[in-house]
């Protein structure tokens, strides 16, 4: 990365464009060749306080080997809206927002830049749901946070720790609701939760934190370090996934097809874009992977920008918003990204409910990032 070295303005700029509250002043002019320089140059250890640590996230279908030619001819059948696209990126007006393809691509050349290696393999992430009440009164939200550490070294043990954080109303109106509602310390829900939001048919919410947990960390297979197209994974396998960007893209869609049949269209850009997700999310890959997998979503259609935002755990990024289908029902998608390090943040999905008194009410879910990365540092013992 001599070029970027050379020139750390560049770098500066990038993250500026993330970190913009409002109508960008300046930014990179990130072009083919400048991208490619950072995606491809080594990557080089940073301080430890930008250590991350990320999701356990599955991706999409067994890694089994580099894209071959087939793969290639299968990619190109995908409308050709979805093709990679490394033109230079215009650089952001004093009156415009920086567009969703700006956001992703300054996201993928600071992403470029993160550790590559370390002892552990480290997650930590906060899960949470917006549910309404079983009388359907207000809104509550619960949460929880878990923590993983895995490791490549023979005879170490992978790890995790969590603990549920409790439940609360999710605002101050909602509050207001539960009181005239007796404030309960407990939800029982019934055994039909159409409408409720992600919550088990009959399950039991409590208001009171749980005590933390762990031991380790099993999940029927050992020696695996992800999971890809809903096959596991080893670290040798995360070690070929392409990292050019047309490479893995080739590579997603030929593992998407064998698992999922023909996708086409619409269908096969919903697959390859939960599948980047899951990349940049959780697989413990090269940082020049999760590079690339940020390059496809800006080659993408449906991405829109929100600007300026805050996750739910309350931290500034750049947001982004786009759509599924998920039980028959289109849901709003969010995905937040840390300015600074072009990793992450939070992914949500967000949907309306009504409420008992006729207001429209956010229930959804929630997956914030508060460590992802390669770390030294291990798990208590």
């Amino acid at each position: 990365m001599d070029e970027l070295n050379d020139r750390p303005d560049e770098l500066t700029a990038v993250r500026d464009l993330l970190s913009m509250p409002g109508p960008s002043t300046e930014v990179v002019d990130s072009g083919r060749a400048r991208l490619q320089a950072a995606l491809t140059a080594p990557p080089q250890r940073l301080p430890a306080r930008r250590e991350r640590s990320r999701w356990w996230a599955p991706v999409r279908n067994g890694l089994i080997g580099a894209a071959s030619a087939a793969a290639l001819a299968l990619a190109v059948a995908v409308p050709s809206n979805s093709l990679i696209d490394l033109s230079p990126v215009p650089a952001v007006s004093a009156s415009a927002p920086p567009t969703a393809r700006q956001i992703l691509l300054a996201a993928a050349v600071a992403m470029a830049t993160a550790p590559s290696d370390g002892a552990y393999w480290r997650t930590n992430v906060v899960t949470g749901q917006l549910i309404l009440s079983p009388d359907r009164q207000y809104v509550v939200k619960r949460q929880s946070t878990r923590e993983t550490w895995l490791t490549r070294k023979n005879g170490a043990q992978d790890r995790w720790t969590g603990r549920y954080l409790g439940a609360r109303p999710a605002t101050s109106q909602d509050e207001a609701a539960w009181r005239t509602a007796g404030s309960p310390s407990r939800w029982q829900y019934p055994a039909d939760v159409t409408g409720l939001g992600r919550v088990s048919p009959q399950a039991l919410v409590e208001a009171a934190p749980g005590p933390p947990q762990g031991g380790p960390h099993r999940v029927g297979w050992r020696n695996a370090a992800g999971i890809l197209t809903k096959q596991l994974a080893s670290w040798t396998a995360l070690s070929t996934i392409p990292s050019d960007p047309t490479a893995l893209r080739a590579f997603l869609v030929t593992h998407i097809a064998r698992e999922n049949g023909a996708y086409v269209g619409r269908e096969m850009e919903a697959e390859l874009r939960e599948s980047c997700l899951e990349i940049i999310t959780g697989l413990p890959v090269s940082p020049q992977v999760r590079a690339s997998a940020y390059q496809i979503l800006a080659s993408m259609p449906g991405m829109k920008p929100e600007g300026a935002a805050t996750d739910p755990l309350g931290r500034a990024g750049q947001a982004l918003s786009y759509q599924v289908m998920r039980e028959g029902r289109l849901s709003d998608e969010r995905l937040v990204i840390d300015a600074e390090s072009g990793l992450p943040l939070a992914t949500e999905t967000r949907s309306v409910s009504r409420v008992a008194d006729g207001r429209d009410a956010e229930i959804g879910s929630f997956i914030a990032y508060r460590q992802i990365g390669w770390t030294d540092e291990g798990p208590a013992q």
